[in-house]
């Protein structure tokens, strides 16, 4: 009876530890290319993040530009070639792109949230042989808990990008893509998973 107490407790901890593990797990939906995109060559990109808050979309672009660095492609964030926002016309972009001297911009916004709730039981089965190892009398009763327990709703919030990457010559999209992003803290740390599935997805395409 001991070890069926011991284990009733540490079940709910496993699930606790699993549902921190997969908050911040981001993917790709969807990538694009054009047709020309193989013949794309940049010298420098501009780095540019749309939103609301200063902070996070500084920290944005300087973890873009970082790691476009290391790739040894030089790039400067937007932030740098002013010192307020990009303004949304055409004479302040260019003004922008100008100023910093690049050859190609990279934009990323964001494109939606959604909130989801789910039903948790208070107590959970996490799926191992020891559960099944209980033995009839040690199953039933975890089960029963499991499934009468007054429970609990989790909301999980799902929060989608879009980067793409434009010509300054054409003036045409090279490449985008959309990601997908579960209960995300907006961190350098979520910024650079989410920026290295974008570089992985560019540098399979040949782009970078």
């Amino acid at each position: 009876m001991k070890i069926f107490k011991i284990r009733k407790q540490i079940v709910p901890l496993i699930l606790c530890m699993t549902l921190l593990s997969s908050c911040s797990a981001s993917k790709l939906l969807s990538t694009w290319e054009s047709e020309s995109a193989a013949q794309f060559k940049t010298s420098k990109i501009l780095v540019i993040g749309v939103a609301k808050n200063e902070t996070k979309r500084r920290i944005y672009e300087d973890t873009f530009t970082d790691s476009l660095i290391s790739m040894k492609v030089d790039a400067v964030p937007s932030y740098s070639t002013s010192k307020q926002v990009i303004e949304p016309t055409e004479e302040h972009l260019r003004e922008a792109i100008q100023k910093s001297g690049c050859d190609s911009v990279l934009i990323t916004h964001m494109v939606g949230a959604s909130e989801k709730d789910f039903y948790q039981p208070n107590s959970m089965i996490v799926g191992s042989n020891d559960i099944r190892n209980y033995g009839l009398y040690g199953y039933y009763p975890f089960i029963y808990r499991s499934v009468y327990s007054s429970g609990s709703y989790i909301t999980k919030t799902k929060v989608m990008l879009e980067t793409s990457l434009y010509d300054v010559a054409t003036e045409k999209r090279i490449w985008s893509a959309r990601s997908e992003s579960i209960d995300p803290v907006m961190t350098r740390k979520y910024y650079q998973q989410l920026i290295n599935l974008f570089l992985s997805d560019l540098e399979s395409k040949k782009i970078l």
